[in-house]
């Protein structure tokens, strides 16, 4: 059985992305997706060829398949072949899904900010969606057809003013005020919520 695509995108690929990656890819295994155990990342301003941020890493050491994702990763810039491929698309911040955009059009409607996602398959569950494909392109479409719907946080629920998010936004600790601790954290706890959504937007109606 082939592998289904998704991509994580933030802006350097050696903080957010990977972590993205890394937890979005536990969920949907959890979920009984079958997608490769790394997800693809990229940025869309990487330099190339840099590894993990050490604090993201510190971070998720000794995770199952962690240190061996980290030890491996080396940043690379997003291509327009990077997100034709991806049938679906998380992204950091919404100027990142911007890119993507802006990249490739058609990707609009399969790319998400990953507070987005959870918010987004949050709403899904609670109009009583049940019954999607294990197919990540139709967990796309059934996001997708909830936007509108959803209304992004108060800036200030996530992060104060000076930190650098709003919305659905996950700012980089590298270039805001916002700290690792609070970036990460914030991550882990979007994958788990989408998690637990896809997990019953998949179960039998």
């Amino acid at each position: 059985m082939r592998h289904e695509s998704v991509l994580a995108v933030c802006a350097a690929n050696v903080c957010r992305s990977p972590v993205i990656a890394y937890l979005a890819s536990r969920q949907l295994q959890s979920a009984g997706f079958v997608v490769p155990p790394v997800l693809a990342s990229a940025g869309v301003s990487a330099r190339g060829n840099v590894a993990v941020c050490h604090t993201m890493r510190a971070r998720l050491a000794g995770e199952p398949g962690w240190d061996d994702l980290a030890s491996a990763h080396r940043s690379s810039r997003m291509t327009a072949d990077d997100v034709e491929q991806a049938e679906l698309i998380l992204a950091a911040t919404a100027a990142e899904r911007g890119a993507v955009a802006l990249m490739r059009p058609d990707a609009r409607a399969r790319s998400f900010t990953l507070l987005e996602a959870a918010a987004l398959a949050e709403h899904a569950v609670a109009r009583g969606i049940r019954g999607v494909a294990l197919e990540v392109g139709a967990l796309a479409e059934t996001m997708n057809a909830q936007r509108g719907r959803v209304e992004p946080p108060e800036p200030g629920r996530w992060w104060n003013l000076r930190s650098g998010g709003i919305g659905f936004d996950i700012p980089d600790a590298h270039t805001s005020r916002a700290r690792h601790g609070r970036v990460f954290d914030t991550i882990d706890d979007a994958a788990r919520r989408w998690g637990a959504s896809i997990a019953r937007l998949t179960a039998s109606a």
